[in-house]
C-alpha cells in the first residue's frame, strides 16, 4: 500500500491536530476558549455530515488532489 497525500487525509490530520490543541487549551485552564473552539469544530463537522460539504476539504482540494476521483463508476480509482 502506497501512502499518497490527498485533501481528505490532510483534512482529517488537521481535524485531529485541532482537537489536540483544544485539549491542551482546556488543560491549561482556559475552559471557555476551549469550549468555543470545540463548538466551532463541532458545527463544522455537523455541516459536513448534513450537507456533505466541508470548507476545509474544499479549500485543500484547490492545492492537493482529492483521494477519490470524480469520474465514471467503472473508472473510479482511490489512492488508498
Amino acid at each position: 500500500m502506497e501512502f499518497k497525500i490527498c485533501a481528505e487525509r490532510v483534512a482529517r490530520a488537521i481535524n485531529s491536530i485541532v482537537l489536540l490543541i483544544i485539549i491542551a487549551i482546556f488543560a491549561k485552564g482556559y475552559e471557555t476558549l476551549a469550549l468555543a473552539f470545540l463548538a466551532f469544530v463541532s458545527i463544522m463537522m455537523m455541516i459536513w455530515a448534513l450537507f456533505d460539504f466541508c470548507p476545509n476539504i474544499w479549500m485543500l482540494s484547490k492545492f492537493l488532489p482529492k483521494c477519490y476521483c470524480e469520474c465514471d463508476e467503472d473508472k473510479k480509482e482511490t489512492y488508498e
